[in-house]
């Protein structure tokens, strides 16, 4: 196999990770997608469409993307994101095709309304092999009636960059620091529920024995609401607002921070925990499938039941005022990614699937 077509979003992390790595592989690597990005090292095609409906556009491009794949002829093409790019390459109909699915794809979409969990259910019937980065998304999928077979589960992973190379005193060093950083990095949409976060700023604030900061990073339609909450709650000179950073301004606020809080509603694996993790920060993340295969309340972590910022707020100072007691998280929480999510050796395993999918059609 040497050539691959992606059909992705072109300005997401995730995309960009995708597609440079098979490109820094030595495969031919080209991108389809309604965007570019200066971060992806592979020929980019741009798609246009006049409707700008989630759902139509992808109907109306079809044409123009299944010549421009006539044309480049890959060997094997890689949808990502289900109801959207994922939607475009089961209209294309090139095979072999492989569709990455992300979690809310899957987790959330199908249950908005039956014609949504058509469009899903069409997609996978037309994928040659489905990619998982979590247990709780691959039984999402068995749900939705896919052969187990036809599926491949691998984390996205992190990269080795981010893992703490002395986590015995990663939470333990920070000690004597003004203050105790709590870092969140989700978007600021419906999905990731920042709100919860925001509202439990006043009680930590008012009990914190250290002094507390929050990062924010992060960009969204919620933006605008989220910057008016903390001023109504008179907590914005506690929180600071980061946009959007590049990947070596992210990796210096995990390891300037102390604790990491998601408050999302759905995932199913994150990257951004995998790095908290990787980096020695203290997790607190909602109760959910995909936080719980990796976060065991108490053991190297917290879970706390999502939207109830009161009982984030107590997780929180048991973090800040009791700091001794969950050094150790450091320490299991590094050991947790070097087994299961370093970025090379999961992609390794997808690059593996890939080659057999292309054996297979060969035959």
């Amino acid at each position: 196999m040497k050539r691959i077509c992606f059909l992705a979003d072109a300005k997401s992390c995730h995309t960009q990770r995708w597609v440079n790595y098979f490109f820094d592989r030595g495969y031919e690597v080209f991108l389809l997608s309604f965007d570019r990005s200066e971060k992806i090292k592979a020929e980019q095609n741009l798609l246009s469409s006049r409707i700008p409906h989630l759902g139509l556009k992808f109907f109306f491009v079809k044409g123009d993307a299944k010549k421009i794949i006539e044309e480049i002829d890959p060997d094997l093409v890689n949808a990502h994101f289900v109801i959207s790019y994922g939607l475009l390459g089961a209209l294309v109909k090139k095979k072999p095709i492989v569709v990455s699915c992300w979690g809310s794809d899957i987790l959330i979409s199908p249950k908005r309304s039956f014609l949504h969990k058509l469009r899903v259910k069409y997609v996978l019937k037309k994928a040659d092999l489905l990619t998982s980065d979590g247990a709780n998304l691959t039984s999402a999928l068995i749900s939705l009636s896919v052969d187990k077979d036809k599926i491949v589960t691998s984390p996205m992973g992190v990269d080795e960059k981010f893992i703490n190379p002395n986590p015995d005193r990663a939470f333990g060093n920070k000690i004597d620091k003004a203050h105790c950083t709590i870092l969140s990095n989700r978007r600021f949409e419906s999905v990731y529920n920042v709100e919860t976060l925001i509202l439990a700023i006043p009680l930590v604030v008012r009990e914190a024995k250290r002094k507390v900061k929050f990062t924010l990073i992060g960009e969204g339609k919620q933006k605008e609401y989220l910057l008016d909450l903390t001023k109504k709650l008179n907590v914005e000179k506690y929180v600071e607002f980061k946009g959007r950073v590049s990947d070596e301004e992210l990796l210096r606020y995990y390891q300037d921070s102390d604790i990491y809080v998601s408050t999302s509603l759905s995932d199913s694996t994150s990257v951004s925990l995998l790095e908290a993790m990787a980096s020695g920060l203290v997790p607190i993340v909602t109760d959910i499938p995909g936080n719980r295969e990796w976060i065991k309340n108490g053991e190297n972590g917290f879970l706390f039941p999502a939207k109830d910022y009161e009982f984030l707020s107590r997780k929180i100072l048991e973090g800040v005022n009791d700091f001794e007691k969950y050094n150790s998280f450091a320490r299991k929480n590094v050991e947790i990614i070097k087994q299961k999510a370093l970025w090379g050796e999961n992609m390794k395993a997808i690059e593996d699937k890939f080659l057999e999918l292309y054996d297979k059609f060969q035959v």
